[in-house]
């Protein structure tokens, strides 16, 4: 059935409206579905920019960028193999004995044993290890064409990525993949490996996997432009840079996305060269060709904020590739031009406040709010959510806010409630002067500082406390325990607690200068002026001192957190330290050591040294506020802030004597070098001058040596001997290595420092002290022989005179008697007593013969022993009377003349006793000469002693005997029985008997007569 015209008409009519409805929805749906594109600024206002240049020593032409295991960055250059370790450059040569095949290196990978495999543009492919190179060149070993990507794959095995296409080694050569895996010849892109082992490749125009255990390579529906390349987020998300259509995510934890998910994540108008997801979760990109570097933030999975930087900012070279983040966190890029490190910023300078000049003036709530305004009284809340909100939103909350808020001006105090502000002017006595310190104790009551007053504003009226000096005060604050704290510009300070009010000065150990901060927690009281810090600690204050000069001096703003850490706002940038060091440093001398944040960190400037209220505030939402002579400044105290990563050390060369070498393990050094210097660095990549070291060398050091930040050690006066090196670093926070790093080394000894030398003079001295007492020992003896002589010739004289005088006038007188006896006047009685008087004399004739006899010298006037005992016999004993036999056993040596003549005198006292008192019938001596001793035994077969040991009859001769023998060392023994004769043995050491016989060498000696 026809359809009625209006029935029709009205068809029609719908139709059409579908029709344009929905030609106009598919638009707007689609464009749904693109994301949001992120505000975009220039600069990286929350990053810290270094570079190094050309023309500073840094390499050109910076292609691939790793780090090593020790810290130390490897650079791909066009030049060359590069290592910067923070400090300088340096170009690695290759191993003795080979060369790289080319200079032009474009691509770098670290393998698992620190070997290193180096792609070249058009040379092939090396492995470099420490002392070898081998090199798979191309047209032989490889295809030709540039090497931009090696990798591993999930298994462990090496892969590379070539413009002549795809191959893996097979730990040998580099082969092209088998039919079995399934990848196609064409050019080979890049390569990335995921956290789960698969291993991505871009070759040709397609997307390509290998699962980890996976035999063969499977395609995807992913298509990819030519030199596009691969990174991965940390949420395990793989993301492509395609060079026409954009960055975009193509796979996630392995799988590959839907077209839909995909697109609606596409980043249509970044083109990148490189790509690099870091580890906050910003994407950091190099742009093609030219434009520097971009930075997108995410909130989520949505880009907010798109960064760039470019030459204007500062970045070496607007042609910019390769990305890496080291493993302190700091980004690092490279440029045809130099290299730039890109160092997240701690403190950030508000920005976009207005054009009126920086806002300066913090104010904390009594809810833990903290307010900032300007001397226009324009406030704004300084809350987390409105950092980056910007100005209108900021006065627009404070504005706003429904919390009473204090201000204030020259001297006149503001609340403002509601938006509705009352002033309140200071006293009419205070004569108008402005306000120096001004602290809001809580909604309704506050205090400040004008001139010579401490004013007290409480309950809509002014007070002044009597109780407090009269003097300019520079500070007032009031702690949590509502003790008032009273600063003075003559550096003093007055704690009024309750009623009672105690002085702190020079006396107490408070010397400062002018208080400019004060914070007190508990027991806890630190007290800052113009020139340093000072903590209570007992009843006493304690400066304290820093390791880095000055930076104590000028804080006007101290800060705490209930975990114990402390912000201190001075004059060189923002201290961060914790109670306990302050506690540690006040009981004792150690330095403390604070951790800096200056402009490197974001600081906008220093300190603002004129704030009537403090330069630092903690916000309850984590927010530190710092107020600078550039503006104001925040830090978010729940973030970390701090590097844990200790720095690894390197030690280097040392330089001696004018040369240099490679301090390794067990190196010598030549003998003679008293001189060390030697050289290390801290691997330390974030700020590598904010590090210190402290090294020490054993044997010359008792402990560790402070150094700072010098990055060289000198020693002098070095003895021979092994030596150990030790050196360790601290980072930036304080952070000190968990192992020295060492070195032994020795130093060769010249010949006067070996030990053969030293025992060579120590034998020469011993030598020249033995020479000396044989010279002295020769000097004594010549003059005991002088004086031997000199008593030997007296004795003679004296027995030339006797036997000249008393012998002879009485060897005369006897014959006179002799006469008298015989002439015939003389009676038969006369004639008996003449004979008796006769024989008495004659016997005393011999008596005095005898002792002539023994004064003459030596053994009978020169004669041998063996002589001169015979010589005995026959003047007592006469010729075929009492018969002598004499026996003599070894041959005579020489003997030390004394010692002969003692020994004679015993011999001869033993045969005079035999001949005179012992009637012995027959005497036998026995003289041996032995090694050890000289021996005379005198036997006689008279009729023997009773008595062996004293005097006998008056007769002392056995007694004289004995002394002599022990005047000679020796021993002297008898034995003798009644009618069985008498035995006598002498026995002499050889040392006290037999001359010495001089060592050759003795002949030079001066003054060597010889012996007597």
């Amino acid at each position: 059935m026809p359809l009625a015209p209006s029935l029709l008409l009205r068809h029609v009519c719908t139709c059409l409206l579908q029709g344009v409805l929905l030609w106009v929805a598919v638009p707007m749906a689609a464009r749904a579905a693109l994301p949001v594109p992120p505000r975009a600024q220039a600069g990286l206002p929350g990053f810290q920019h270094s570079a190094w240049r050309v023309g500073q020593g840094a390499p050109g032409d910076v292609w691939d960028i790793t780090q090593d295991r020790q810290g130390t960055l490897l650079l791909a250059t066009g030049s060359g193999l590069y290592r910067f370790d923070g400090h300088r450059f340096e170009r690695d040569a290759a191993p003795p004995g080979s060369s790289f095949p080319s200079t032009n290196m474009v691509s770098l990978l670290l393998d698992h044993d620190d070997s290193l495999w180096i792609g070249y543009f058009q040379a092939g492919i090396s492995h470099l290890h420490p002392d070898r190179l081998r090199s798979f060149l191309t047209g032989r070993d490889v295809p030709n064409g540039p090497v931009p990507r090696m990798a591993r794959d999930g298994g462990g095995r090496l892969w590379a990525a070539l413009k002549g296409g795809l191959r893996w080694y097979d730990g040998r050569q580099w082969q092209p993949p088998t039919p079995a895996m399934q990848v196609p010849s064409q050019p080979a892109h890049w390569l990335q490996r995921d956290h789960q082992g698969t291993l991505w490749l871009l070759a040709g125009n397609a997307l390509w996997r290998l699962p980890r255990g996976a035999k063969r390579f499977e395609p995807t529906e992913v298509e990819a432009s030519p030199q596009s390349v691969l990174a991965e987020r940390a949420d395990g998300s793989l993301w492509l840079a395609d060079r026409r259509r954009g960055i975009l995510p193509v796979a996630r934890n392995g799988t590959v996305l839907s077209p839909a998910q995909r697109e609606s994540r596409r980043l249509a108008d970044l083109r990148a060269d490189r790509i690099l997801f870091a580890r906050d979760g910003s994407l950091w990109g190099t742009r093609i060709g030219s434009g520097g570097v971009f930075r997108l933030s995410f909130d989520g999975t949505q880009p907010t904020l798109l960064e760039n930087f470019d030459v204007a900012q500062g970045l070496t070279s607007t042609s910019a590739s390769p990305l890496l983040e080291d493993r302190e966190g700091n980004i690092w890029i490279g440029t045809n031009l130099g290299l730039n490190r890109f160092r997240a910023r701690s403190v950030h300078a508000l920005q976009d406040v207005g054009s009126s000049g920086p806002y300066r003036t913090l104010y904390r709530t009594a809810g833990g709010q903290v307010q900032g305004y300007d001397d226009d009284l324009r406030m704004f809340d300084l809350q987390r959510s409105l950092v980056h909100a910007g100005a209108a939103a900021m006065q627009r909350a404070s504005l706003h806010s429904a919390v009473p808020l204090w201000l204030f001006h020259d001297d006149v105090l503001y609340r403002r409630t509601a938006g509705r502000t009352v002033a309140f002017a200071a006293p009419s006595w205070t004569a108008g002067q402005s306000f120096n310190s001004v602290f809001f104790a809580t909604q309704d009551e506050a205090w400040a500082c004008a001139g010579p007053y401490t004013l007290h504003f409480k309950d809509g009226r002014w007070r002044n406390d009597p109780r407090l000096p009269a003097r300019s005060c520079s500070l007032v604050s009031v702690d949590g325990r509502g003790r008032v704290l009273v600063g003075h510009d003559d550096g003093t300070l007055h704690v009024v607690d309750g009623r009672s009010v105690r002085a702190y000065g020079p006396a107490q150990g408070l010397d400062v200068g002018p208080v400019t901060a004060v914070y007190a927690r508990g027991e806890e009281l630190l007290v800052a002026g113009e020139s340093g810090l000072a903590a209570l600690e007992g009843a006493r204050f304690h400066v304290l001192q820093a390791d880095i000069p000055g930076v104590l001096e000028g804080i006007t703003g101290i800060a705490g957190e209930a975990t114990g850490t402390r912000w201190l706002n001075g004059s060189r940038g923002l201290l961060r330290t914790d109670a306990d060091a302050l506690r540690a440093a006040a009981g004792s001398a150690r330095a403390l050591s604070p951790r800096l944040f200056d402009d490197a960190d974001g600081m906008p400037g220093i300190a603002l040294q004129s704030s009537p209220t403090a330069t630092a505030m903690l916000a309850d939402d984590g927010l530190l506020w710092l107020a600078t002579n550039q503006g104001l400044a925040w830090l978010d105290t729940t973030l970390p802030h701090r590097n844990e990563r200790a720095p690894d050390v390197r030690i280097g060369e040392v330089s001696f004597d004018g040369q240099h070498a490679l301090l390794r393990d067990g190196l010598r050094l030549p003998a003679g070098t008293d001189q060390v210097q030697i050289d290390y660095v801290a691997l330390s990549l974030a700020r590598p001058e904010r590090t210190r070291y402290r090294y020490q060398l054993s044997g010359v050091d008792s402990s560790w040596q402070e150094a700072g930040s010098q990055t060289r050690a000198h020693y002098t006066n070095l003895m021979p001997g092994t030596y150990r090196f030790e050196v360790m670093a601290a980072n930036e926070d304080g952070v000190w290595s968990s192992t020295p790093a060492a070195r032994t080394f020795q130093i060769a000894p010249t010949f006067m420092q070996t030990l053969w030398f030293k025992l060579l003079c120590a034998l020469a001295v011993l030598a020249l002290l033995v020479m000396a007492v044989r010279i002295r020992s020769g000097q004594l003896a010549a003059l005991v022989r002088a004086r031997l002589q000199e008593r030997h010739g007296e004795r003679e004289r004296i027995a030339r005179d006797l036997h000249d005088t008393l012998l002879q006038g009485s060897q005369g007188l006897i014959l006179r008697l002799h006469a008298i006896s015989q002439s015939a006047h003389a009676s038969p009685a006369v004639r008996s007593s003449l004979e008796a008087a006769m024989q008495l004399a004659e016997q005393n004739l011999a008596e005095g013969r005898e002792r002539v006899a023994a004064l003459r010298d030596g053994p009978a006037a020169g004669q041998d022993l063996v002589t001169a005992l015979a010589h005995v016999h026959e003047e007592f004993a006469g010729q075929g009377v009492n018969p002598l036999r004499l026996t003599i056993e070894g041959a005579a040596p020489p003997l030390q003349a004394h010692a002969a003549e003692e020994v004679f005198l015993i011999g001869r006292e033993a045969i005079r006793n035999a001949l005179h008192h012992a009637q012995a019938g027959a005497i036998e001596v026995e003289l041996a000469y032995g090694r050890s001793c000289l021996l005379l035994h005198v036997r006689d077969d008279g009729r023997g002693m009773t008595d062996t040991h004293g005097a006998a009859d008056g007769h002392w001769g056995m007694q004289g005997m004995r002394e002599r023998a022990r005047r000679l060392g020796g021993e002297l023994r008898v034995w003798s029985r009644p009618g069985l004769g008498t035995e006598i043995a002498l026995s002499v050491p050889a040392n006290r008997i037999y001359r010495q016989r001089p060592s050759p060498w003795r002949r030079w000696l001066p003054n060597r007569k010889p012996p007597a």
